[in-house]
């Protein structure tokens, strides 16, 4: 599915699942689902054809009482639902858009929110946006072709997109950075931002990267 296609209201309530996970749109998350809370959360969302939101934790953990989640995570859609003993369930998710939560609802065994899609003009996939997001590509791709020098099992992604939005995401879903980091992007608006954000990470990352596979090659 495109998720720049993907018609959504802009304030909706949505059973939130906090984990150590920082996920973008686009991003395949796959999960084992044990707890009796996330079974009934899962249940009604398959029954209801309806997504929930990914949300990294603030504080807390993932299992036990509700953790604190951060402000701005990506609702998912499942795509496969593999039923075990006891009610688990393997899933497998994909992320379709961001949120920002409004209000937190504490009055189910899982967290819900009210949440809102954030209305933000983009400099929509113009040519005012091109120059930061041809940067940004070609900073990706050789971010990707130093980790293929040095690892060898290392996949770069078959294909780098054009589209502006699809770019930043991808780049999102691939950085090797910490969870915080990821998390500030995915909470960086407009697209042009973002995606001078993540160009800035690109070039630190890139210095890295050359000097140890300087080091690699001495």
């Amino acid at each position: 599915m495109d998720i720049d296609s993907i018609e959504v209201p802009s304030e909706q309530e949505l059973p939130l699942f906090p984990l150590h996970v920082v996920l973008f749109p686009g991003g395949i998350l796959p999960l084992h689902i044990f707890e009796e809370r996330y079974q009934l959360m899962i249940q009604l969302c398959l029954e209801h054809e309806s997504p929930f939101g990914v949300v990294l934790i603030k504080e807390g953990t993932e299992s036990g009482d509700p953790a604190e989640p951060h402000h701005v995570g990506t609702a998912v859609q499942i795509l496969e639902v593999d039923r075990l003993d006891g009610g688990r369930m393997n899933l497998m998710t994909s992320g379709q858009y961001r949120f920002e939560i409004l209000e937190i609802q504490h009055n189910l065994p899982y967290l819900v929110g009210r949440v809102r899609v954030p209305n933000v003009p983009d400099i929509d996939v113009n040519e005012d946006i091109e120059p930061i997001a041809s940067e940004t590509r070609e900073l990706y791709k050789d971010y990707e072709a130093l980790l293929k020098q040095l690892f060898l099992e290392w996949e770069p992604p078959k294909l780098f997109p054009e589209d502006p939005r699809q770019l930043a995401y991808q780049i999102g879903v691939r950085l090797h950075i910490s969870l915080e980091e990821k998390q500030h992007l995915l909470e960086t608006f407009p697209l042009n931002q973002l995606l001078a954000e993540e160009a800035a990470l690109l070039k630190r990352e890139n210095r890295r990267l050359k000097t140890r596979v300087i080091a690699k090659n001495n």
